[in-house]
């Protein structure tokens, strides 16, 4: 972990700066970092995936343990920095690659600190293509927290509902803004996800999109949402009637268990695949 000088000195040599647009405010906490490596509950031998490492805060400890750990970062001087920092390491590969174009869907296990302005982003892409994901540990801005969690109002929407059915998610510990610099502008807050038992991967990427068609105009009717998918209103009209489900409701009223028994019916007719 480096201190404040340390990384003051390295964007002086780099003739560059943190950029808080893009979230970059690196952790200068050691038991905040081992809090948070701590919460993967690890074991030896795994392959894990960081996120985002930037200047190595969660990776110095990360690579101490027996696993496979693969580090995604997108800015070439961070990479450059952690190719020499960890040369020496034999159980680290580091890729410069944007996360939501990394192709490596095989880990169990991930990590990292997601930068608040793509964080729903990435953990659309993860529940999208990560199928054999087993738990993952994430430190965000405390409103990307409550955005993820929401199932009511203006921030429910597509997102939520796969969520909602994929994962538990626990709040761990809160992060002071004070164990960042530079110091940004809000706390954070550490979460970890476990994927929920009997849950059908395939399933929940009909549930994304059946979801995304639902929300797409949100003040509609789930009626004339569901009309890209069913033309005929006969039989639109009989499927909202085997879900329980008034013609009349807006998707933000519904709850999850809505959205899955319209999936499963629309699978069940055909009208989209599983």
């Amino acid at each position: 972990m480096l201190n404040i000088d340390q990384i003051k000195d390295f964007f002086i040599l780099e003739n560059s700066h943190a950029k808080k647009e893009l979230g970059q405010n690196f952790l200068i906490d050691l038991q905040t970092i081992n809090n948070i490596v701590d919460s993967l509950e690890i074991k030896k031998g795994e392959k894990v995936l960081e996120i985002g490492p930037g200047l190595g805060a969660l990776t110095c400890e990360l690579v101490k343990k027996d696993i496979n750990l693969t580090c995604v970062e997108y800015d070439q001087k961070f990479v450059k920095f952690l190719n020499k920092n960890f040369e020496s390491k034999n159980n680290i590969t580091i890729i410069k690659n944007n996360i939501l174009h990394f192709k490596d869907f095989s880990f169990e296990k991930i990590i990292g600190n997601l930068p608040y302005y793509i964080t729903t982003d990435i953990l659309e892409y993860i529940s999208k293509n990560f199928r054999y994901l087993k738990e993952a540990v994430f430190m965000v801005q405390n409103e990307a927290l409550n955005r993820i969690l929401a199932l009511t109002g203006k921030d429910y929407n597509a997102i939520n509902v796969l969520i909602g059915y994929r994962y538990d998610i626990k709040k761990i510990f809160n992060v002071s803004k004070n164990n960042f610099f530079p110091v940004p502008n809000v706390d954070s807050v550490v979460f970890k996800i476990n994927i929920k038992e009997n849950t059908d991967f395939n399933f929940s990427i009909a549930l994304l999109k059946v979801a995304k068609i639902l929300f797409k105009f949100r003040r509609k009717t789930i009626y004339n949402n569901l009309k890209v998918i069913v033309s005929n209103i006969e039989q639109l009209t009989l499927l909202l009637e085997r879900c329980g489900l008034s013609s009349n409701l807006r998707p933000e009223q519904l709850k999850i268990d809505d959205f899955i028994k319209i999936t499963n019916e629309l699978i069940e007719n055909k009208f989209i695949k599983d």
